[in-house]
């Protein structure tokens, strides 16, 4: 049994086979074991955005009768946050896996056949099954001048710059681009984004999106959507984007945020019996095989929910389907947040998806401003929206975006894993006073 991907996915497959099975398990990593969310993603990102919002709170200490004379952000002392924090998570590398007899290898694993490995360095594996955790790498958008130049990745916004840049414009207003504008501009960096969308945060309900909206102007971020860019210039020193008839938009360093596609490229997919759909993303059966019947795929490889929960349930999928407890997977029920200043986290559908859906639909929108703990807190940017259905209540989505909006979603989830009808929670005590109480007057409003 061998996995190919020592990130979340790959790493937590693996290391259930060891624990669980008598199976012989490898596994093969070619940069570092933890993959993109530890290393690059998620974990770096959110000890920025942590900084960041000590810096931002400490810049609005007048309002709440603390006097702080000088807010200065050391960057290079946050960066060593950022690695201490990695090396805390994932330091001791290969350890506790080998500890379980797993194989750790490490350089770049090829899939060239339907039960065959070859290693950089010429070694051939042979194994009975395969796990293709292979993660995702980022999409270039076919703007002409990109292709070549030096723009950042999310990998470069971490680990590149030595101090925050003056400026950064930032191409895509998802989840990705937007945390990465709020902290380099938290950081002191002037920053635009460019959305070729009709609003940021395309992927989220429209109400969503919208109570983001002024939190992100408040804080001097230029918000551009419906843009086309029609080219992009390197002159060496900055960059210069074309969105318009005689309109550019310059910046001293360019961040691409479109997206990302599954890392398949170098596997021999058509030799190991893999296809693809038109998308470019494996065709999978319920429990995550692949069209090749002892390959699976999981984790952002999968191309479809690209969340680091999502790959550690799906890990658990592929072990059971290997042990001889198969069962389907369900995505009903899978929470998302941006991890802004407030926070957008939502599940389910969007109100439009459910219409489109064929639904008939109920919505409640309750905003944050009227909320008595928002007031304590000074914070009243936000909105909490749930959409159900109107013949029994039942949640079909919810979204909110709040300070703590991450941790509040979760009764939303026990909703909705519980399929309780909207009311119950509605009629539920709430303590007071608690942002918590914006999900029970929305429940509410459902009754």
């Amino acid at each position: 049994m061998f996995v190919i991907g020592g990130g979340g996915t790959g790493s937590e497959g693996a290391f259930r086979l060891g624990h669980q099975s008598g199976l012989r398990v490898g596994m093969a990593e070619r940069d570092r074991l933890g993959g993109e969310c530890n290393n690059y993603g998620c974990v770096p990102t959110k000890v920025m955005l942590r900084s960041a919002k000590i810096a931002a709170l400490a810049r609005d200490a007048e309002r709440f009768g603390v006097h702080i004379p000088t807010v200065e952000v050391d960057f290079g002392a946050v960066m060593d946050r950022v690695r201490a924090v990695i090396e805390a998570s994932s330091g001791e590398e290969a350890g506790p896996f080998e500890d379980l007899g797993i194989t750790v290898l490490k350089g770049d694993a090829r899939l060239v056949g339907p039960d065959e490995i070859a290693m950089a360095d010429g070694t051939r594996i042979v194994a009975d099954r395969i796990v293709l955790a292979t993660g995702t790498a980022p999409q270039t958008p076919p703007i002409p001048g990109l292709e070549g130049a030096p723009f950042w990745t999310n990998r470069e916004a971490i680990w590149s710059p030595t101090a925050a840049p003056s400026s950064l414009a930032i191409i895509g207003a998802g989840a990705v681009g937007i945390e990465f504008a709020q902290l380099y501009a938290r950081f002191g960096t002037r920053v635009t984004v460019l959305e070729v969308a009709p609003r940021i945060l395309p992927n989220e309900d429209e109400a969503a999106a919208a109570a983001l909206v002024p939190a992100l102007e408040a804080e001097g971020i230029e918000l551009h959507v419906s843009v086309t860019i029609r080219r992009a210039s390197h002159d060496g020193h900055g960059w210069r984007l074309e969105i318009g008839d005689g309109e550019a938009v310059r910046a001293d360093e360019l961040l691409v945020a479109a997206g990302r596609t599954p890392n398949l490229d170098g596997h021999d997919l058509v030799a190991a019996g893999v296809s693809l759909d038109d998308e470019g993303k494996p065709i999978l059966g319920e429990t995550l095989r692949t069209t090749s019947p002892d390959i699976w795929a999981a984790g952002d490889a999968t191309g479809e929910l690209l969340f680091t929960h999502v790959g550690s349930y799906e890990a658990a999928l592929v072990a059971d389907d290997i042990l001889g407890r198969p069962r389907a997977r369900d995505y009903r029920v899978v929470p998302r947040v941006t991890f802004c200043d407030p926070e957008v986290a939502s599940l389910g559908l969007t109100e439009s998806q459910a219409r489109e859906a064929g639904h008939t639909v109920r919505t409640s929108v309750v905003p944050i401003a009227d909320n008595e703990r928002a007031t304590i807190d000074g914070s009243g940017f936000g909105v909490v929206k749930l959409v159900a259905d109107a013949a029994d209540a039942r949640l079909l989505g919810g979204h909110i975006v709040a300070d703590g909006a991450g941790a509040m979603i979760h009764e939303v989830v026990a909703m909705m894993a519980g399929h309780v009808a909207a009311p119950t929670t509605g009629d539920a005590i709430h303590a007071y006073p608690t942002l918590s109480e914006s999900v029970k007057a929305a429940a509410a409003q459902l009754g």
